[in-house]
């Protein structure tokens, strides 16, 4: 009943019959099934033929929604999860299909305009490119499933393929709750036969006041907050067949939690994350080619309170009170990559994929500042050297490089006029750690224009990240320079039907680990990652997208997993979103509801024992009104309800769930140019 009476007062402003703007519902189911998914194959593929369990958002649908960033949007896809930790206000880490691990997303591949957005120190993107604005994709494709035969080590569970907006002149300014600031540039240019496409982002707040249980004691409760500044950069450069990619992503936090503990006026962690990337493509007589040349940089700073003042007391020389402080500093990460794909049509009904990859990922020692002597404390060594200052004394990563070499072929074939079929290959070998070899089968069955199935059977990996293999002098986390990578066996079952106004999705997925790279407990205290053995994760995902009318739009997304691995406790067994949007005149307005089940979290010194953290609902509206085709207002609301709800923590020093925001309420305008 809340919902509907909140959906009636959201639309209830005075419509009048005008022309309706050819921009808001220009996209109609029938338009969206022919929209081409590239991710899965590196080839256009319609959904309904894609050799993949793909949901697909464009730019059209995603301006009208009361989101702002990708992890948001990620909850209305079936199988990806996606919530606050307990390692920063802004680590959101994401999975798909229950399995997450670590905080840093390592296991889903994000790819912007065809180019890793990884960090190479954790080879996952979670923390390194936080809150990524929505309002630079023109569309994204969130595929299901293993991707390692195209894309190799992370696309084990997924891949989140981003293609950016182009060809558009656009300024938005917005103003909201707790002080909320956001300008935004979109802008294209030509000189000649040049094409420039920019888009710059800045988006500032205050933060929100918590009441929250202090990090070092279960029974206190202190006062903090999560201040937040994020800006992003993106740029292509065209000049007849090269492309030049700029990519820039920056986020800083202060307060709040900081690797699960609470320090006001101390905790803070920025990070950065810089790439450059030229293409040029080629075509001889029926082969395309494409040749790549990339470098990204990443940067992270913690600021961190690790233990309650007068705990190193008795243990320290000089013997000292103080709390123990740390700044640990992981700079100058990067990564270079060289790509040659080819794409090969070899007849009117069969194509050929093939390229070689070489990436070097150069990881130099990481320092920590601390005030204790972190090695001492994390060794063993007694008494614990007491500095006074924060010194850059302890070394918490080695430094280490890395040589990856990935070669792939992809066969593509339309069987029969219903079938079509794919078979992909990919070999990667890392220096110093393993050769993986990544298979792929997909038989796609168009039983009418209405109907299909999907088979689909694949292998993925994740190698050791450097952070994994390499980490040092931590009180908490230990590497494992012996760790092989972890694999999946993947198995889909899809029927999709569609009709002039409805689409309708219904699969059954199966997924095998093998040697799972997770923190083990080695005694003391101490965490050390392990390959080990996991439970298979299983379920079913339902998707169904729905047009009413002109003025009505519905999309469902619903998921159950039958089985999931213990490892994976921290994620639901059953979720579910709805979305509602109406259109009358020159008004649009959205409500999305999301809700997922309960969730748990470790309980204090006990491996095996876990702590419920209840199910919670979440809505978002938005009214957006266009007084022509250049201005746009609108007025967004996130936690409409001001639901007070936790989710899991990343630590046993927490024994109950991480306070999220509450209502937030933003209004904007938008020019076109």
């Amino acid at each position: 009943m809340k919902i509907q009476l909140l959906f009636f007062l959201l639309i209830a402003t005075p419509l009048y019959a005008q022309d309706e703007p050819k921009d808001l519902f220009s996209l109609s189911l029938v338009e969206l099934a022919k929209v081409m998914v590239t991710g899965s194959t590196l080839t256009p593929i319609d959904l309904k033929a894609v050799p993949s369990a793909v949901t697909l958002f464009t730019h059209e649908e995603i301006k009208r929604m009361g989101l702002d960033t990708l992890d948001e949007l990620m909850n209305l896809v079936p199988g990806f999860q996606s919530y606050r930790s307990s390692a920063s206000s802004l680590n959101y880490p994401y999975s798909s299909r229950g399995r997450n691990i670590g905080s840093n997303g390592s296991e889903i591949l994000l790819l912007m305009d065809g180019q890793r957005l990884n960090d190479p120190r954790t080879s996952g993107s979670a923390l390194i490119a936080p809150k990524i604005p929505l309002m630079q994709i023109q569309r994204v494709e969130f595929i299901r499933g293993p991707g390692a035969a195209i894309y190799g080590s992370n696309a084990m569970m997924g891949v989140v393929n981003i293609i950016t907006r182009a060809e558009d002149n656009e300024v938005n300014v917005s103003f909201g709750s707790l002080n909320r600031r956001q300008v935004s540039l979109l802008t294209t240019q030509k000189i000649g036969d040049v094409a420039v496409d920019l888009f710059g982002h800045i988006d500032t707040d205050n933060g929100q006041n918590y009441h929250t249980q202090d990090g070092f004691s279960s029974n206190t409760r202190i006062g903090t907050d999560d201040p937040r500044e994020l800006g992003n950069l993106n740029a292509k450069i065209h000049w007849h067949k090269t492309y030049l990619y700029i990519q820039h992503t920056q986020s800083k936090v202060e307060n709040f939690y900081v690797t699960n503990r609470l320090s006001n006026g101390f905790n803070q962690r920025s990070a950065k994350l810089s790439s450059i990337s030229l293409k040029q493509n080629f075509h001889w007589q029926s082969i395309a080619s494409s040749l790549l040349f990339g470098y990204s940089v990443t940067d992270v700073r913690s600021y961190a309170q690790l233990t309650a003042p007068g705990t190193l007391s008795a243990i320290s020389n000089p013997s000292s009170n103080d709390a123990l402080f740390a700044s640990p500093s992981f700079d100058d990460y990067s990564e270079i990559r060289v790509q040659w794909r080819n794409d090969w049509d070899i007849n009117a009904r069969s194509s050929l994929q093939m390229g070689i990859e070489f990436r070097k990922i150069d990881a130099p020692e990481a320092m920590a500042n601390n005030n204790f002597d972190i090695g001492d404390l994390a060794n063993g060594n007694r008494p614990i050297r007491y500095y006074g200052d924060l010194l850059a004394t302890t070394m918490v990563q080695s430094e280490s490089s890395r040589d990856i070499l990935g070669i792939y072929s992809q066969y593509q074939r339309q069987l029969f006029k219903m079938t079509h079929f794919t078979l992909g290959l990919r070999y990667d070998h890392f220096s110093s750690i393993a050769s993986q070899l990544s298979p792929r089968i997909g038989w796609v069955q168009k039983l009418n224009d209405r109907h299909s199935l999907k088979f689909l059977y694949g292998e993925a990996f994740r190698a050791p990240s450097e952070s994994e293999l390499n980490l040092l002098n931590n009180p908490v986390f230990k590497g494992n320079p012996d760790l092989k990578p972890e694999t999946v066996q993947s198995l889909d079952l899809i029927w999709i039907g569609q009709w002039p106004y409805m689409s309708l999705s219904l699969g059954y997925f199966e997924n095998h680990y093998r040697d799972s790279i997770v923190l083990n407990s080695t005694g003391g205290g101490l965490l050390q990652y392990e390959n080990v053995d996991q439970d298979p994760t299983k379920g079913f995902e339902f998707e169904l997208y729905h047009e009413f009318n002109k003025h009505w739009l519905m999309r469902v997304s619903y998921t159950h997993m039958t089985e999931k691995p213990n490892l994976s406790f921290r994620e639901a067994h059953q979720f579910t979103s709805l979305m509602f949007n109406h259109q009358q005149g020159k008004w649009n307005a959205n409500l999305i509801a999301t809700w997922h089940d309960k969730r748990n979290m470790p309980a204090v010194n006990s491996k095996n024992d876990r702590i419920e953290v209840d199910d919670y609902w979440q809505l978002f509206g938005k009214l957006l009104h266009n007084f022509n085709q250049d201005w746009q207002t609108f007025v967004q609301v996130k936690n409409l309800l001001d639901e007070d709800y936790l989710t899991p923590a990343a630590s046993t020093n927490l024994t109950e769930g991480i306070p999220n925001r509450g209502r937030e309420i933003l209004i904007g305008i938008t020019r076109k140019f």
